[in-house]
């Protein structure tokens, strides 16, 4: 995951992370806040960490800074990390597949490992690595 901007590690938060993007877009919090229906004093908030980016808002949100690969993961690591845990990108999935959940059950109740959750994403994602 070496093309990423920041990574969730790189930033303390999901305000600073917003407010690092905005900058690097060249925009203004004024700006920003235009193009996502919200007003400059709740963006500043969200950027200060004092309230959580609006549920609805994160995709426009995602959009309009230009986030996309790995970069999005990171998005929205953060923002689910800032809401207590809840990932609303994977919420929804998770709620309607019961097999997600099944599984997500099973590999707690077995204590999966970092390293087989690696090989599970590696092999999913086509780029199995040769176990050495």
């Amino acid at each position: 995951m070496a093309d990423r901007f920041l990574t969730d590690e790189e930033c303390a938060s999901f305000g600073e992370y917003v407010k690092a993007r905005r900058e690097v877009r060249g925009k203004s919090i004024r700006g920003l806040a235009q193009e996502l229906f919200l007003t400059p004093a709740y963006l500043s908030d969200i950027e200060k960490g004092n309230r959580y980016a609006p549920e609805k808002y994160l995709d426009r949100m995602a959009e309009v800074l230009c986030i996309k690969g790995d970069d999005l993961y990171t998005f929205y690591d953060l923002a689910g990390k800032s809401r207590n845990n809840h990932y609303p990108d994977l919420a929804e999935y998770i709620g309607k597949t019961e097999i997600v959940q099944e599984a997500l059950r099973r590999a707690r109740d077995l204590n999966i490992s970092i390293s087989q959750w690696q090989n599970f994403i590696d092999e999913i994602s086509g780029t199995k690595k040769i176990q050495e």
